[in-house]
């Protein structure tokens, strides 16, 4: 009787244990298709790598400088009737920049004019009278004009000063000696000579056209940079004095290369290796490593492409962190 118990309950366990075991794959989450995990999909934006022409350029710092100014003097004792060209202004050579009066007519008209003043009679009036109109027609005036072609540099004498004979009254940079003074890194002057092609870039203005002038000595063989003067070339806007800019002195002719954008360009800080995230057809982004040349006008040249090929698209925007092989959507 107890052996037959003991088989009836051995048996209600098993039927339980596989019962449980049915429900189990039944119910089982897992084999649900709403369960299943999806890979996320990240936005990205993309831009092409493409043909770019490219020059190897030398990139330095400056400001733009008179190399020499030209004084315009009052050419004899006088009075400084008008002056009308301010500091940064533009004057053409020959042209009329102000007025002087000499001083023995002006002084003669002043004597006229105490001499009217103090008339206490009609006879004295009128002989008064006389001598002024007489020292207003004998008023010596005499125009003062620019020399040259330039921009004043400084302003020495107002209107209604008394100045001696020779004193400055203005000073002006000629065209010809306005350049941009360049601190090229002492490393590369071995490239530099006097006629190299180089553009002067400035903030909120097109590149401006100019070559090498002249190389400045050299104050000590330690000096980290050289002094480079360049001269713009003729026609345009003429540049501010002391204004800021970067010059980039041209070396050899532009060629064509494979380029990538350079928001495209991820540089591993520890190792100085760079990648860019490349959308396949298929939708997945996958890191190749290139290497890279400077940037010009928001562009990297390839040096080494890594299989790359015009057309193909790069990751501009959401490539920072991104898995290799993760899916993208491309955002228009």
């Amino acid at each position: 009787m107890k052996d037959m118990t003991r088989a009836a309950a051995i048996a209600a366990l098993m039927t339980l244990a596989l019962w449980s075991a049915g429900c189990g794959r039944k119910g089982d989450a897992g084999d649900s298709p709403e369960a299943k995990v999806v890979a996320p999909t990240v936005p990205v934006r993309v831009s092409e790598a493409a043909l770019r022409t490219f020059r190897d350029v030398i990139s330095a710092p400056g400001q733009w400088h008179s190399a020499g100014e030209v004084v315009v003097p009052a050419p004899f004792a006088a009075s400084v009737e008008a002056l009308e060209p301010r500091v940064g202004d533009h004057v053409k050579a020959g042209q009329q920049l102000g007025m002087l009066v000499t001083h023995e007519s002006r002084a003669t008209l002043r004597g006229a004019e105490l001499l009217a003043r103090e008339a206490t009679d009609a006879a004295s009036q009128q002989e008064a009278e006389r001598a002024l109109a007489l020292a207003k027609r004998g008023l010596i005036r005499v125009p003062v004009v620019a020399p040259r072609a330039g921009i004043i540099t400084r302003r020495a004498a107002e209107p209604g000063a008394e100045v001696a004979d020779g004193a400055e009254l203005l000073a002006l940079t000629p065209e010809d000696a306005l350049v941009f003074e360049a601190r090229v890194p002492a490393a590369a002057m071995t490239h530099v000579h006097a006629g190299l092609g180089a553009r002067v870039i400035e903030d909120g203005s097109a590149p401006r056209v100019a070559h090498v002038q002249r190389i400045l000595p050299a104050a000590s063989s330690t000096d980290q940079a050289v002094l480079v003067w360049l001269l713009p070339a003729a026609g345009g806007p003429t540049p501010t004095l002391e204004h800021f800019g970067t010059a980039e002195l041209e070396l050899g002719s532009a060629r064509k290369a494979l380029a990538v954008p350079a928001a495209a360009v991820a540089e591993n800080d520890l190792d100085g290796t760079t990648r860019v995230a490349v959308v396949g057809a298929d939708g997945e982004a996958t890191w190749v490593t290139v290497k890279v040349g400077p940037s010009i006008d928001g562009w990297r040249e390839l040096l080494d492409a890594g299989g790359l090929t015009a057309g193909a698209k790069l990751i501009i925007e959401g490539q920072h962190g991104l898995p290799d092989h993760t899916k993208v959507a491309v955002a228009p």
